[in-house]
């Protein structure tokens, strides 16, 4: 049987960076996440639909990031950009290039 896959938008991915951030500095956020990660998903404005197994939180890096960093690393776009090729990239070797989204 193949597991579902749930994509989390751009505003989901941003949200969950946040709730990184927050489990890696308070160490009550991680373990109330590993408790009952679909409240404190919710309470970050992330919902997950049911039969769908919630992300884990990723392990804690060395050194130091801020939160516009995790967005970042999360997919969310700079303010001020359509797309870039270092955003955009490909997906199957051709679905985009930098001639054809560029920035705004």
């Amino acid at each position: 049987m193949a597991n579902s896959i749930y994509i989390l938008g751009d505003e989901d991915r941003k949200q969950f960076g946040r709730l990184i951030a927050a489990a890696w500095s308070d160490e009550e956020v991680k373990a109330r996440f590993e408790a009952e990660p679909r409240a404190v998903l919710a309470e970050y404005g992330v919902v997950i639909p049911e039969g769908i197994p919630t992300p884990p939180l990723p392990a804690r890096p060395e050194g130091e990031f801020s939160v516009e960093e995790l967005e970042m690393a999360a997919g969310a776009q700079a303010e001020g950009t359509a797309g870039t090729a270092g955003t955009i990239g490909t997906l199957g070797g051709c679905l985009g290039t930098a001639g054809t989204y560029g920035s705004a």
